[in-house]
Formats: C-alpha cells, structure tokens, sequence
C-alpha cells in the first residue's frame, strides 16, 4: 500500500510540473503577443527593414566597371583617380574612365588596398604588406611583423601607413618606408571585419566593428572621437561587425558599407546621417565584402563581388552638400 501512495504522489507531482510548464509556456507566448499587438510576422518585419524611404536616397548607379580580376576582394582610389582592384592573383590598374591601364600578379591573395597621396599603393596579402607604384609595379615587400597577423585594411596618409591587423586586434603603424612604428590594440572585433582610413587631415579612424561605431584614434592609440551606434534603424549600424567597411570623402564625410543587412550610406564628418546610398534590395541575397571608395569628384566606387564589378555612384550635390 505505501508503495502505491508514493506512486501517486510521483504521478501528482508530474502533472502538476506538466501543467505549471503548460501555463508558463502560456504566459510566456501571451506577453509577446501583449507587447506586440496585432504585431506583422518576423518575415513582414524583415521585410520593412529591407525597404528604404525614396526620400533618403541621395545616390544613383550610374555604371560598372569590371575589373577583369577574379575574387575581386579589395579596392582604392589612387589621388588621379585611378582604380586598383586586387583579387586572388592579380591587381588590375584602371584609369579614371575605367579603362584597364595594366594587370600584374600576385604572390597570395588580396586582403586589403590603398592608395597614398604620392600614388604609392599598398597591398594586404594576408600577413604581410607589398608596395607598388602607380602603374602597379612593384617596389617592395614588407616583413611580416607576427605570426597572428591577418591584414584586412590599409590606409595611407603622406607621413605614415596604417595596417588593421585582425589576428591581434591592433592596428599596426608604420613609416612609408616600411619601418615599423608601434601599434594601436585593444579592438572589439569578432570578424575579420576591420577597417580603417584616414580623413583629409591623415588623422586615422578605425571600424570598432563590435561596439558598431567608428573610432578617431591619435598616433599613441588614444580616442580623440568617435560616432555610431548599435540599430536596425537606418541610422545605426545592424547585426554582428559593422561597418563591415567605410571610406573617407576629401570633404571629410563618411560612406560606411554594411554587411547582413547591405545598405551603403553616407554620413556628414560628425556621423550624422545624410542619405543612403544603396540598400539591400540593391544586392543579392547574402551579399559581403562591399568594399568602398570614393574619388575626388564625389563618385562612391562600391566593389560588388557577387557581379565582380565596381558599381559607380554619382551624389546629388544638392542633397549633400558637395
């Protein structure tokens, strides 16, 4: 007998835990229904985020150029405006037109580029920097300064160079001749999405891709500056590790590329928004790697590796400011 008492009492308990989970379960699916009346699907929400307000756009694709390289993965805008295009075998010169100037080889796949204000041009081969000249040849091959390092931005300023090294979470600063002058650490990026510039001065900003803001950082790493902030809204910055990429216009404005959700926008030298530039919509589905670029009268240069173009895209100075 008090070994079927227990039994019942086992079997209570069950189907009192059972119905207490069922009424959770209820309260639970309830409350989200409560917080988002009449609320459209997460699909209808997705949705809505892909759509971009006609009013914002301040941009129109105006061409392609294809590069002819293919993996196309890195892009930079030499100070004529010439285009280099590096990708996994070759960087593919072009003049301002589009026009291809001259192809040469590459010893390892393309990480990052940049172009300086002498037209030096700097390639990412992963660990390690190569530097061409203007028309591609090149000049000299800089030593890898870690086993960890993983290049995957450069920018150039007139006095020095500087190396987003993701291996190390650091920014590596170096003297035009190659020599290495210290480095920047400390960065939250989950993904080998890290980027940096130089703004018209040569002062150097980095993508702190995971607190999804841009940072101005002095020569001794100090932050002098930054903006940005975590949102779907079009003002932010969605997801995980973006900007994934941005560049700086000679007015000192920003054009940031994101990945996850794709939109492409240009924000004035504070970080406020001033339209968009292309959005998801415009790109296929699962689109990365939207390098970015802009020459010197304002066009934005989008590298495109799901087409393997560079899209050109020509500003409304009425709309912003140029």
């Amino acid at each position: 007998m008090p070994e079927r008492t227990e039994t019942n009492r086992g079997l209570a308990a069950a189907i009192l835990l059972g119905a207490l989970l069922l009424a959770g379960l209820g309260a639970f699916w309830g409350f989200r229904k409560a917080g988002r009346p009449g609320g459209p699907p997460l699909r209808e929400d997705l949705e809505e985020l892909r759509r971009i307000d006609p009013r914002l756009v301040i941009a129109r694709e105006t061409g392609r150029i294809p590069p002819g390289v293919a993996g196309p993965r890195a892009l930079a805008v030499g100070p004529d405006d010439r285009l280099y295009v590096a990708g996994e075998t070759e960087l593919a010169v072009l003049g301002n037109d589009g026009k291809p100037l001259s192809r040469r080889a590459l010893g390892a796949p393309a990480t990052a580029a940049a172009a300086a204000p002498d037209g030096t041009v700097y390639l990412g081969l992963k660990d390690r920097i190569e530097v061409f000249d203007a028309d591609g040849n090149r000049k000299a091959a800089w030593e890898r300064p870690d086993p960890k390092t993983w290049i995957t931005s450069i920018a150039a300023a007139a006095d020095a160079v500087y190396a987003a090294d993701f291996g190390r979470r650091a920014v590596l600063r170096y003297d035009p001749s190659g020599r290495l002058l210290g480095e920047i650490p400390g960065f939250n990026i989950p993904s080998p999405c890290f980027d940096v510039a130089v703004d018209p001065a040569g002062s150097l900003w980095v993508a702190n891709t995971a607190l999804h803001r841009l940072e101005n950082r002095r020569p001794d790493g100090s932050r002098a500056a930054s903006w940005g902030e975590e949102s779907a809204r079009i003002g932010g910055f969605s997801g995980c590790c973006n900007p994934s990429h941005f560049a700086i216009r000679r007015d000192g404005s920003f054009v940031t590329a994101e990945k996850g959700l794709v939109r492409i926008k240009v924000h004035d030298p504070a970080g406020k928004l001033l339209g968009v530039v292309a959005g998801p919509k415009d790109f296929p589905e699962g689109t990365v790697g939207l390098d970015v670029a802009a020459d010197s009268k304002g066009r934005i240069m989008v590298l495109d590796p799901s087409t393997s173009t560079v899209r050109v895209y020509e500003p409304s100075a009425s709309r912003m400011g140029d």
